[in-house]
């Protein structure tokens, strides 16, 4: 029956022979030529679930944060250099208003909140 290695290799490297250390090895030595792949609990292979998902949600987060950054900026740039349209036309005893644009003047609004929430929003999921 075949024994099983230990998880870390640090047992093995250039400066070890038979278990014995030959010269001054540092920490940082040990970690990067022998346990690069250990992971710090000791639980084999060195891959956990976490792991396997990180670089999904990392990817996922990043390109969904500026899809939203583009598309909000979008919205807030054509907001800005829309103009609003007059709602009320006329003196102040005959005030006629303007119902089109009282609901294009509404619609400029929703648009520049809704580029703000996306513009928040992919900050949130770039500080994420």
């Amino acid at each position: 029956m075949p024994t099983r290695e230990p998880n870390c290799s640090c047992g093995r490297g250039p400066s070890v022979v038979q278990g014995k250390w030959y010269g001054v090895r540092s920490y940082l030595h040990l970690f990067y030529e022998d346990c690069t792949g250990a992971s710090p609990d000791g639980d084999g292979d060195g891959s956990s679930p976490h792991r396997a998902w990180a670089p999904l949600i990392w990817k996922v987060s990043l390109s969904t944060g500026t899809l939203f950054l583009l598309v909000g900026a979008a919205a807030l740039a054509a907001v800005s250099l829309v103009p609003p349209k007059l709602e009320g036309i006329g003196e102040e005893e005959f005030m006629v208003l303007d119902v089109q644009a009282v609901r294009y003047n509404h619609a400029l609004g929703t648009c520049r909140l809704v580029g703000t929430a996306l513009c928040v929003a992919a900050g949130a999921l770039g500080a994420i």
